[in-house]
């Protein structure tokens, strides 16, 4: 828990830096790792990046996203996902600004395989409902179903951190 609350902390200072050395070597250019340098995002550039997403979101998914490096997502929401499940990568994720909940367990309605070891569904049935504001994190185990909630008028974003299981 300790290692948890520790990575977290360091992702916090780390996530609002890393997209500038993607900015910086222009659009379409990211590497297919994450960098060998350190990459730094302040609050102010998160704030920044998150008004050039606002203007994005698609009406039929109600998000936009951007990749800061290949294993950490931003993503501004402002309605409810469909149910997904990462088979092979675990989510941690944060909450930079905003309200909403994430359903996670239970049972997927509708799953079909969307892409490879990523399955979508329209629902799930059952599992635990959190609610997420600012600040919160939250670590969703590989192969777990999960899907966000955002009440009308609302929004979050959140940066998403794909982990791989350790052995």
């Amino acid at each position: 828990m300790k290692r948890l609350s520790l990575a977290m902390a360091a992702l916090g200072l780390l996530v609002p830096v890393l997209f500038i050395a993607r900015a910086q070597r222009g659009a379409g250019t990211q590497p297919a790792v994450n960098p060998s340098d350190p990459v730094f995002w302040s609050a102010q550039r998160i704030r920044e990046l998150t008004e050039t997403m606002k203007p994005r979101v698609d009406p039929n998914t109600h998000n936009a996203g951007m990749a800061l490096i290949p294993s950490v997502n931003m993503i501004y929401r402002d309605g409810d996902s469909g149910s997904e499940i990462h088979e092979k990568v675990a989510d941690i994720i944060f909450v930079h600004e905003g309200e909403g909940a994430i359903v996670v367990g239970g049972k997927m309605i509708g799953g079909k395989q969307d892409r490879p070891d990523e399955i979508r569904g329209t629902s799930i049935e059952g599992g635990t409902r959190y609610s997420i504001a600012a600040g919160d994190s939250i670590y969703i185990p590989a192969n777990m179903p999960h899907q966000f909630f955002v009440e009308k008028g609302k929004h979050f974003v959140i940066a998403i951190v794909k982990v791989p299981p350790q052995s």
